[in-house]
């Protein structure tokens, strides 16, 4: 009775830790919330930058239904799924209805340089070290390329400092519920066309800031330099749009707010560049996974930057299907303190493969299985597909289950296709130096053979495709030939 009893009470506590870590995210409504927070200080004051982005790449509609205007699958703006597997927020409702949890806002992944200059490269007092992000729980109203993500929460979070050892989890104390009020106030200080005039934004938000300082600093970004001053640099008082200092006065008093950006070119540049390198050190300490071409068309995992108490604790590299896959294909114990290395796996090559890498935790004795996630890579990615010249049409070098395939999207319209293409094949070669006519053993196939895909199609294109015998390797190429040897189109060599 008394082991069962122990085995209770750190039931209940579990359940109580994770019931708390939820309940304890503090809401922010207004921007008057967000003066209450240390920005600069325990907050990076780059998440302000990002949040004035978010608030206003989202559609907010008359019944404060939030929309969300791109795929958060795409990896656009650094967005993935994030799994909250450390129960920071909500459990995602049941039922058959979709939800998902996204994180948004990482500066390293490629796909992020669609966020705005001020964002990506934000004035050195602005300047972040990629911690903050936007996460935001979302629900499919239907599925397929038209898919609608309603936004039903959205929380401004931070990376724990790579000093407390907590990995890429998030810190639950500075972590905030957004609400959709705060988003509609933001928007108001949006930049570029429709933009609204300071001097209306600053009388209703009872500022005291000086806006020609303001549009000299900020230039065509001015309302968003008056939304950081009235969040940072001014203390909120209900009464300060009434009691505000005569124009005459505030006009001869040197306001406090500053920006530091050097006058002089040479000192920016110089700036910049010491900004720069900080950057990049600050890379050389993260962790990095990545999934590649491996022997036989079989996936290679890449890791390093692993930590050493991570490895002393014990993490497992361990691929998925993709991005959103919760059960792991293949699990690699990192043994023989190896901050980086690579696995040759079984797993065949696929398109979305992703590795993770995660704790390892012990049961009974030796029994080791997959524990917490730390990190994630980004998923492999086929190669884009190349033009036809002349012709409505690509051509794409894929993979599937390791082996190397061709696809042709062929536009709708170009409906006398099959008659242009009668004498056209496609061919797969070990290398780009191979003549025309050296292409594999038996690897090509009559372009008007290829089989259709309807999986693929969309309004504009139908797809057509043809899997090979041939397992990917580095250097592979696919050639379309129009006629005898008359090579129009060739495909990237594979990396």
């Amino acid at each position: 009775m008394m082991r069962m009893s122990g085995r209770v009470t750190s039931c209940c506590v579990a359940l109580f830790l994770v019931l708390t870590s939820v309940s304890a995210v503090q809401r922010l409504n207004s921007i008057n919330d967000l003066k209450r927070i240390n920005f600069g200080q325990s907050v990076p004051k780059h998440s302000l930058l990002l949040l004035h982005w978010f608030a206003n790449v989202v559609d907010i509609d008359n019944n404060n239904v939030i929309q969300l205007t791109f795929d958060p699958n795409s990896g656009d703006y650094g967005s993935h799924h994030y799994g909250n597997f450390e129960r920071l927020l909500d459990p995602l409702p049941h039922g058959n209805i979709r939800h998902r949890y996204y994180t948004v806002g990482n500066l390293n992944q490629g796909t992020s340089v669609r966020l705005p200059q001020y964002v990506l490269h934000p004035p050195i007092e602005y300047a972040g070290r990629n911690r903050d992000r936007i996460i935001f729980r979302i629900r499919e109203e239907n599925t397929g390329p038209q898919a609608l993500h309603r936004i039903e929460q959205v929380y401004l979070t931070q990376h724990y400092e790579t000093s407390e050892h907590q990995g890429t989890r998030y810190d639950p104390e500075h972590t905030y519920q957004v609400t959709t009020n705060l988003l509609r106030e933001i928007r108001q200080f949006s930049v570029g066309e429709g933009q609204q005039s300071l001097t209306e934004l600053r009388d209703h938000f009872g500022s005291i800031a000086d806006l020609r300082d303001i549009r000299n600093t900020w230039g065509d970004l001015a309302c968003l330099g008056l939304l950081l001053f009235i969040v940072i640099q001014e203390k909120y008082s209900s009464h300060q749009r009434n009691n505000r200092p005569q124009r005459a006065v505030r006009g001869n008093t040197q306001t406090d707010f500053v920006v530091n950006i050097p006058e002089h070119r040479q000192n920016y540049m110089d700036a910049y560049a010491s900004r720069i390198i900080a950057f990049l050190q600050d890379q050389r300490d993260e962790i990095k996974l990545e999934v590649t071409t491996g022997r036989n068309g079989k996936a290679k995992i890449l890791w390093s930057n692993i930590p050493g108490d991570r490895l002393k604790d014990g993490v497992m590299v361990v691929l998925f299907k993709n991005n959103e896959d919760q059960e792991a294909s293949r699990t690699y114990e990192c043994t023989g303190n190896r901050q980086s290395g690579s696995f040759d796996t079984s797993v065949p090559l696929n398109d979305g493969l992703q590795a993770r890498l995660h704790k390892v935790r012990r049961l009974c004795c030796f029994w080791k299985v997959v524990g917490e996630e730390i990190c994630r890579g980004t998923e492999f990615k086929n190669p884009e597909a190349v033009s036809i010249p002349g012709y409505n049409a690509h051509l794409q070098l894929f993979v599937k289950d390791g082996k190397a395939c061709a696809r042709l999207f062929v536009l709708k319209t170009f409906s006398e296709w099959k008659s242009e293409f009668k004498k056209s094949w496609i061919g797969f070669y070990s290398s780009p130096d191979k003549a025309t006519n050296h292409y594999e053993w038996w690897q090509w196939q009559w372009a008007t053979k290829f089989r259709p895909n309807a999986d693929l199609e969309d309004s504009s294109y139908n797809v057509y495709e043809y899997h090979s015998g041939m397992a990917i390797a580095p250097g592979v190429q696919a050639r379309f030939i129009l006629r005898g040897e008359e090579v129009k189109a060739r495909t990237p060599s594979w990396r």
